[in-house]
């Protein structure tokens, strides 16, 4: 299969993979743990991609199945966890480039703890202008994305190395990207 059309199934199956997170956890979306996915092992454009095409879906999920509201603040909403799902690969990204070659576990940590942290401050900060009720942002709320995200980036993790003995994914199709392992 050519790298292109590797590089695209790909996404297309981690896209695929936060809907079912998203439809199963009633829109908890593993953004930071998508993130902290590309930061380790993606290319930047294929990481990018990655956020806006799971964002887009999510949006379509949302939307089209889960019944948001169809509200001003929703749609509001809905642009601030893009952005913040962005904020979230950049953390990934610039604790990842920092910690590379430090040992894979201790760098996928920070790059994970980096997003989640960048994730949950843009969306506390849109409090300030948008409408949100203060328990979205209780500790057992936070506690159960965290989660969310914790396991999901397990599963992520998984499916990443069958996808890398599968032959789907390669450095080549990942843009030459230095894998991380854990170690």
């Amino acid at each position: 299969m050519p790298i292109d059309a590797r590089r695209w199934l790909w996404i297309l199956l981690l896209t695929a993979a936060s809907v079912f997170v998203t439809l199963g956890m009633a829109c908890a979306t593993p953004f930071a743990a998508l993130a902290t996915l590309a930061a380790l092992h993606m290319s930047r454009r294929d990481g990018l991609a990655l956020i806006g095409i799971a964002w887009l879906a999510d949006q379509a999920v949302g939307y089209g199945l889960l019944g948001y509201p169809r509200t001003a603040n929703s749609v509001a909403w809905g642009v601030i966890l893009g952005v913040s799902a962005f904020a979230a690969l950049l953390a990934a990204r610039a604790l990842a480039d920092r910690r590379r070659g430090r040992g894979g576990l201790m760098t996928g940590a920070a790059a994970f703890v980096g997003a989640f942290v960048a994730y949950e401050a843009v969306l506390v900060a849109a409090t300030a202008v948008l409408a949100s009720g203060a328990e979205a942002f209780s500790l057992p709320i936070v506690g159960w994305v965290l989660r969310v995200n914790l396991l999901s980036l397990a599963g992520l993790l998984i499916l990443h190395r069958l996808a890398v003995w599968i032959g789907l994914v390669t450095r080549a199709s990942l843009g030459a990207r230095a894998t991380v392992t854990a170690g």
